[in-house]
């Protein structure tokens, strides 16, 4: 794993691994009250059983939560992978000075103060970083929310959204620049049954910004789906370097960036120091490095849920087989409004559908009409028409509380979980609902469960159009006057978003 400072910084500092997941943490300010910043990070890792050990730091404690207290970084028995930084902003700098006398590589500032708030604290920020390179030093923030790792038990964070529970263990991983929504996503995906493994938030991003994040998922063996949140792009090469490495690796990145309006500029500017730029191009260069960009983040934990099954077909084409016209009709509507196209079965497959079923209804959107509950071979027959002739990447099954039903989804699993072993190529998805429980039946069966017609295509077209990337057309975007992006900066924070002429960035 990579993950060096190669842009606006000194190549050859270490990576993210030891902020990620290290395997000692200090805590520097660390507090006996876990509502409090300082606290909170040491109780969710005693909770969650974090696999590493813990040195809390406070001159007024003994011990903290339990655990021996240090009176200082210099009194610390040994040397920590990572520091969590705890203390006022006028405090920083010396306790930095501290970490890397001791040799700490790796240090997340919950501290605000900095850039976010004028001049003063732009200057600040910049000694802080100068501060850390001259020990080799990776910051994250300052103004962050901070970082977890599930696998390892690590939660250098003091969101309250653990609160409420802790997140699932899986293959999504999400990099914010905004720590609270970062948190809100990963809560998202948590109460969505979703296996959401790593957080990182970047706050005003003096050293360590969101494209290192995604840098570091992509390259990282753990996590196969990538979600990101933007306000501003601070080093535009080094995004759309990590975009390319994500590609590659084929983990899709789902980026939803904000600051689009007028307001939502303004806000951004003063949220953490943030500059945006024309959002349409933007979407454009982004788009052409590989990213999916997004709007809300419904959509998003809709993508990342289908995405983190890993199927991505290549052929972009929607069937749709339904037990109501009116379904199809709402799925056909959506479809053409995104651009996922659904071709027409092929003629001899709609004589044979016909024969099976006089009154169906076989073109595409594939109307097996009602009678397919009382005789569910009959979805199998057309779903499997629809993978075999019909050739669609995807095929979308309208069964609404039928697939739901305690007393049929046995048979209906049993029909369809083969052609989910014959075409592992192709994705099968059922719009439901019902008893959770019976539903998951389905998931563990690898078929993709949504319980809205419209949102199963939006995702369904993501996963096709990233599956079909290598064989689609160019895209003949209109010529974009290119602009001039800055060199990153420690004390802009999150700076300049991006521009370019079809795809390609112009820098000086």
């Amino acid at each position: 794993m990579t993950g060096l400072f190669n842009h606006g910084g000194i190549e050859g500092l270490e990576g993210l691994d030891g902020l990620v997941a290290p395997r000692t943490v200090a805590v520097i300010g660390a507090s006996d009250d876990v509502t409090r910043i300082g606290g909170r990070p040491i109780a969710a890792m005693l909770k969650a059983g974090f696999s590493g050990c813990i040195l809390p730091v406070n001159p007024k404690r003994d011990t903290v939560q339990g655990l021996p207290c240090y009176a200082s970084v210099d009194d610390l028995p040994e040397t920590p992978d990572a520091a969590l930084i705890a203390v006022p902003a006028k405090f920083v700098a010396e306790t930095l000075e501290a970490l890397g006398r001791k040799g700490c590589r790796s240090a997340t500032l919950f501290s605000a103060g900095f850039a976010e708030v004028g001049a003063e604290g732009e200057a600040a920020q910049r000694e802080l970083v100068e501060l850390a390179r001259s020990y080799g030093m990776r910051l994250l923030g300052p103004n962050t929310l901070g970082v977890y790792n599930v696998a390892k038990g690590y939660y250098g964070t003091f969101s309250s959204s653990l609160d409420t529970g802790f997140p699932k263990s899986g293959n999504i991983g999400i990099a914010s620049q905004s720590g609270a929504f970062g948190a809100h996503l990963g809560a998202l995906a948590r109460d969505r049954g979703l296996g959401c493994s790593v957080l990182i938030t970047t706050g005003n991003e003096a050293d360590i910004s969101v494209d290192e994040a995604i840098r570091w998922m992509a390259q990282s063996d753990t996590t196969d789906v990538i979600c990101a949140y933007m306000e501003a792009i601070n080093d535009a090469p080094a995004l759309l370097e990590a975009l390319d490495i994500a590609r590659a690796a084929g983990k899709p990145v789902l980026a939803l960036k904000s600051g689009r309006s007028a307001v939502g500029a303004r806000a951004a500017a003063s949220h953490t120091a943030s500059l945006t730029g024309d959002a349409v191009v933007a979407d454009a260069v982004l788009t052409d490095h590989g990213a999916i960009i997004l709007r809300d983040p419904e959509t998003m934990m809709d993508i990342a849920y289908a995405a983190s099954k890993k199927v991505f077909p290549t052929q972009h084409s929607l069937g749709v087989i339904t037990v109501s016209g009116g379904a199809g009709i709402v799925a056909s509507d959506e479809a053409e409004r995104v651009g996922l196209p659904m071709p027409a079965m092929p003629d001899e497959a709609q004589a044979m559908l016909k024969e099976a079923l006089p009154y169906a209804s076989p073109v595409n959107p594939l109307d097996c009409t009602a009678q397919a509950l009382n005789d569910p071979s009959l979805l199998e027959l057309f779903t499997r028409a629809a993978l075999k002739d019909g050739g669609y990447g995807a095929v979308l099954c309208f069964l609404t509380y039928v697939a739901g039903s305690k007393a049929l989804s046995q048979v209906i699993l049993e029909a369809m979980a083969p052609l989910r072993k014959a075409y592992p190529d192709r994705i099968i998805a059922f719009c439901a609902l019902g008893d959770p429980d019976v539903l998951q039946h389905y998931d563990d069966a690898g078929i993709l469960i949504f319980n809205d017609p419209c949102r199963a295509v939006r995702a369904l077209d993501a996963l096709l159009r990233f599956g079909g990337r290598e064989d689609a057309e160019p895209v003949d975007r209109p010529q974009v006057m290119p602009v001039i992006l800055p060199e990153k900066s420690p004390q802009r924070g999150r700076s300049q978003a991006i521009a370019g002429t079809r795809g390609h960035l112009s820098r000086t």
